[in-house]
């Protein structure tokens, strides 16, 4: 059995909807977790048919009343922080349980990643490529009231040299060992910590700020970033090369994770779009379109196109 937890609100619950049907077509043994904030009940109707249609178990849980005015950054939804409840909500000894951010897609059976050995580990994670690129840039961040320099935060205000950043991870999947978490009493670490700082990735670097030293990075085919064209470019040539292979597509990672939206950016230039696309068809949500793929222009240096309905009309 394989315990994966998801946190959304009804903004995401047509992407979470593809990610849990990503899941199911290639895993059996499985019980989601489903943590939600302003979900309409329609969307709970239709989520739960897909888990239905597999004969697999699910936990909806109800999480309007935890995390009330923190801080959430650009992202605006608190759902960002759910994860860090996931010890106490998940029950039961030798415990773990797969977290995925709903814009995750899944390509493969999880079962020998979600069984591997995290003997004296909290968790499991990928090193966040994205952030290691961005800091090379002067880009500022939103740090509560304040705007901040990103080395700054990162070298003066969370005290992380060079070193720790090799060992920060992405929190958008984390493979988690609940028992030792329990153990450490670090769901409670978490939730002090988020008392006495205000952190500019607020659950990715509470989670890092926790676990740091008790992570066990693995490779990227688990959590395969899919980054915007100058993050890439800016990417040392040794994690470019890690990357590559998944973002051409001559290998399959076993978790793409969308940092750039299929339904925001045309789809043909995203790896595995097109399995994506497939996907969706195949849930309630198929019909249901954001207004960026009913209706998507640009025109600058980096591109030119017009599309409509996920079709392109022209492209320069």
């Amino acid at each position: 059995m394989m315990n994966i937890a998801l946190g959304f609100d009804s903004n995401f619950a047509p992407y979470a909807a593809v990610t849990i049907k990503s899941i199911l077509l290639h895993n059996k043994g499985v019980t989601f977790y489903l943590m939600y904030d302003n979900l309409k009940k329609s969307d709970i109707k239709k989520i739960s048919s897909i888990i239905d249609s597999h004969n697999e178990h699910y936990h909806w849980i109800d999480m309007s009343a935890e995390f009330n005015d923190l801080f959430t950054g650009s992202w605006k939804s608190k759902t960002l922080y759910f994860p860090l409840k996931l010890p106490s909500i998940v029950e039961g000894e030798r415990a773990r349980v797969l977290f995925l951010d709903a814009d995750t897609f899944v390509l493969g059976d999880l079962t020998n990643f979600y069984n591997q050995n995290l003997d004296g580990y909290y968790l499991a994670a990928v090193n966040d490529y994205g952030m290691l690129s961005d800091l090379k840039t002067d880009n500022k961040l939103k740090l509560g009231e304040n705007t901040v320099d990103i080395k700054h935060y990162f070298e003066n205000i969370r005290k992380w040299n060079n070193t720790d950043m090799q060992r920060y991870f992405n929190s958008g999947m984390l493979l988690m060992n609940l028992d030792e978490m329990r153990k450490n009493n670090v769901e409670k670490e978490m939730m002090d910590s988020l008392k006495s700082n205000i952190f500019a990735f607020p659950d990715q670097d509470c989670i890092n700020f926790i676990c740091h030293d008790h992570v066990k990075i693995i490779e990227p085919k688990y959590n395969f970033m899919v980054l915007f064209k100058s993050t890439w470019n800016r990417l040392d040539e040794e994690y470019k090369e890690k990357l590559m292979p998944y973002k051409t597509e001559k290998e399959r990672p076993l978790i793409i994770h969308y940092l750039l939206k299929p339904w925001r950016r045309p789809q043909d230039d995203l790896p595995f779009a097109k399995e994506y696309r497939q996907v969706k068809t195949m849930t309630p949500y198929k019909n249901q379109c954001s207004r960026q793929e009913i209706f998507q222009c640009r025109i600058s240096k980096h591109g030119t196109y017009l599309r409509l309905f996920n079709k392109t009309i022209f492209k320069i």
